[in-house]
């Protein structure tokens, strides 16, 4: 029997289950898979929406689960939640005020999970729908949602998106190999053949010092020294079947400490030359290549072929390290420059010394310290480079005692200037700074309580005041503000002039000293100033000289009685507001005896 929708998405969000039915679910998916027009995915949002709005918060859970199921398969289901976006958030977050129905605890897992899945639909499909990032800050910095609990849980589990960093991992790792290999392989091909050589020079200068022990008779071998390999086993089965007929007996010392054992002298020096050279390639260069291949190619699995050809390499030069040692060659050299690093000037050549039995005995004992001379040894102070170490020592003391001697005046007057200058201190800040403990008692007495005696340890400043010790207070002194004076002119309107400037005013000239009322005071002189005249003529600073003071009296008494001209005249404004109000006076007379 054919379900409707609207039967399934009741059925999932109804059962009281916390988690949704697996089946149902899967017949739901097949049926919007196969969904052309488009309806189904709008039936399927309407039942959600009405699960949604029932009073009941494990129904409105399980609607919400299923409604993840779909947005993360369907475009146009995305469009439709994105589009209700308010509505869904009162009916899932309980925002603008809005609570959520009950039962309590599935209201609260509600909201963390609505939480946490709106933050997985922020983060996957964010970049696609703009509003889902206007929904989020809205609920974060608006809503004042917490999103910490989700964030966590979504980076925990969020399926798709470990496989997606997993997968990513892998391929970054899979590329960095296969790179990896192919630098390996072209470095192999380019060094392979140098390494070879090397190690082959090595193996033929061994040979030379110690020749190997090919055949038991030296005649036989000289005979068959060119034959093939089935003529060496036959040979080496007669040489057995003679040894076993006539009981002969071989008796081979071997000593297992230095199997190599061989001197350097005049005649085989050449060979332990080209020794140290090539072991100087192989130490310093080629081991350390070949070990950084050998580690690329141990984490790399279609490398077996090349790998064997690594080991093989490593073994060798491990080997002719080890012969090296067995000879007695010193490995200190390779800390010298090179000979090719040096100036190569042309000498002529010389015969080569001879060395004495003795002397070859002295130098097969130096062998492991052939660079550095030994301390004792006569050789040692005919070295331009050593210097003996008592004299180094009275050197540095000597140097040491005139550092701290307190340099002297050369001069007498330099001398006198210092005993006179005065000592001036330098502050408490600075002769405590630094120090983490301050005697407080600095008085050189002990202190003795009355009842509890004296102490064991001594005082010390506490934290606070030694901190305010080492702060440095400085004072600064406002400087004295200049009052400036006021004009005091007699205005027209009978005040005085408010203006403050410093020497002149502009409407009324040179500030000087006033009375009460604004007439000059008595006994003042005024200073050497141009003043204004009423004809705008300037009157020059010899002329002001020469006025006297009866002069200055006439002036004052002048400007003051043209002032009080001035003031008794009727201002024109304040006529006409009198006419008017006696015009208005005279209607309401009229008015009132109608």
């Amino acid at each position: 029997m054919h379900t409707s929708i609207e039967d399934q998405v009741a059925e999932l969000t109804t059962s009281g289950s916390e988690t949704l039915d697996t089946d149902i679910v899967n017949q739901l998916k097949r049926r919007l898979k196969h969904d052309e027009s488009g309806q189904t995915i709008i039936q399927v949002f309407e039942a959600i929406q009405q699960a949604l709005e029932k009073r009941h918060a494990q129904v409105r859970l399980s609607a919400l689960q299923l409604a993840n199921i779909v947005f993360c398969r369907s475009h146009q289901f995305r469009l439709l939640v994105v589009d209700n976006l308010p509505r869904w958030f009162e009916l899932v977050l309980g925002t603008n005020h809005k609570k959520l129905p009950a039962p309590v605890q599935y209201a609260q897992q509600l909201r963390d999970t609505a939480a946490e899945i709106y933050y997985m639909w922020v983060e996957r499909f964010g970049n696609g729908y703009q509003r889902l990032i206007y929904g989020f800050r809205y609920l974060r910095f608006i809503e004042q949602v917490d999103f910490k609990r989700a964030v966590k849980e979504y980076k925990r589990k969020d399926p798709e998106r470990i496989r997606a960093r997993r997968k990513i991992r892998l391929e970054a790792q899979s590329e960095y190999l296969k790179r990896s290999l192919v630098s390996v392989q072209a470095d192999y091909m380019r060094m392979r053949q140098r390494i070879k050589d090397a190690l082959d020079t090595l193996d033929n200068c061994f040979a030379i010092l110690i020749p190997e022990i090919v055949d038991i008779f030296g005649s036989h071998g000289a005979t068959t020294g060119n034959t093939n390999n089935d003529d060496d086993d036959g040979d080496l089965d007669e040489v057995l079947a003679i040894m076993a007929a006539n009981r002969q007996s071989i008796d081979i010392n071997i000593n297992p400490e230095r199997v190599l054992d061989a001197e350097e002298d005049t005649e085989n020096s050449a060979v332990f030359d080209v020794i140290r050279d090539y072991l100087r390639l192989c130490v310093q260069v080629y081991s350390p290549r070949v070990q950084t291949w050998k580690q690329k190619l141990d984490r790399i699995d279609d490398s077996a072929e090349l790998a064997g050809l690594v080991d093989g390499f490593c073994t060798r030069i491990s080997v002719a390290i080890e012969k090296c040692r067995d000879l007695g060659i010193d490995f200190a050299y390779m800390n010298e420059p090179r000979d090719d690093e040096e100036d190569t000037d042309e000498f002529e050549d010389a015969p080569a010394p001879v060395v004495n039995k003795q002397q070859r005995v002295c130098k097969a004992q130096q062998k492991r310290n052939s660079v550095f001379a030994m301390y004792g040894q006569k050789v040692l102070k005919q070295d331009p480079t050593y210097i003996e170490p008592s004299l180094l020592r009275d050197q540095h003391s000597h140097l040491k005692a005139k550092r701290h001697q307190p340099e002297e005046p050369t001069n007498s007057v330099e001398e006198k200037l210092r005993k006179t200058a005065p000592v001036v201190s330098y502050g408490a800040d600075l002769e405590y700074w630094g120090q983490r403990e301050v005697n407080a008692n600095t008085t050189g007495l002990e202190i003795r309580h009355r009842f509890l005696g004296s102490a064991r340890d001594e005082p010390m400043l506490s934290g606070a005041a030694l901190d305010t010790l080492q702060k440095r207070a400085v004072y600064y002194q406002e400087p004295e503000r200049k009052e400036i004076k006021a004009c005091r002119a007699p205005l027209p309107s009978g005040r005085l002039c408010p203006r403050r400037d410093l020497v002149k005013c502009p409407l009324h000239g040179v500030i000087v000293p006033r009375d009460e009322q604004g007439h000059l005071k008595a006994g003042f002189l005024p200073e050497a100033e141009p003043l204004a005249e009423a004809s705008s003529s300037i009157t020059t600073v010899e002329r002001i000289e020469d006025l006297n003071r009866n002069d200055m009296d006439v002036l004052a008494r002048q400007q003051q009685a043209n002032a009080n001209a001035k003031a008794k005249k009727p201002k024109l404004a304040s006529t006409r507001k009198a006419k008017l109000t006696g015009i208005k006076r005279l209607q309401q007379t009229i008015s009132r005896k109608r």
